[in-house]
């Protein structure tokens, strides 16, 4: 699977439950985790990095799925050399992905999990 099939298959599911019900998800290696139970008023964003920190994953290679603002979904692929990102936004028309270079908010690999 490489980033681009990932985005796809989220977009899948936005498209039936919509951005508002997206958990943050986590796939490594053959494990899905769907991160539950967030409580209200905490960010997504960091509740998925401090998840990936708490499971050791920061060096490892896994794709990810967060709400990342109103009617947007950020998806991406982790190594442990580097990073990519896409976002899917929620339009009138229905859903966009485009590609972001940097993504502000991601802070593994910049000192925080060091």
């Amino acid at each position: 699977m490489d980033l681009d099939e990932f985005t796809h298959i989220t977009l899948t599911v936005l498209e039936d439950q919509g951005t508002a019900a997206y958990a943050p998800t986590i796939i490594a290696a053959e494990t899905v985790q769907v991160i539950q139970n967030i409580p209200e008023g905490f960010d997504h964003r960091e509740a998925l990095q401090e998840t990936i920190l708490r499971l050791g994953l920061s060096q490892s290679d896994f794709f990810f799925g967060v709400k990342s603002g109103p009617g947007e979904v950020t998806t991406g692929f982790h190594t442990a050399i580097s990073t990519q990102f896409q976002l899917i936004s929620e339009m009138k028309q229905g859903f966009v992905v485009s590609a972001m270079k940097d993504c502000p908010w991601w802070t593994l690999g910049r000192g925080r999990d060091q």
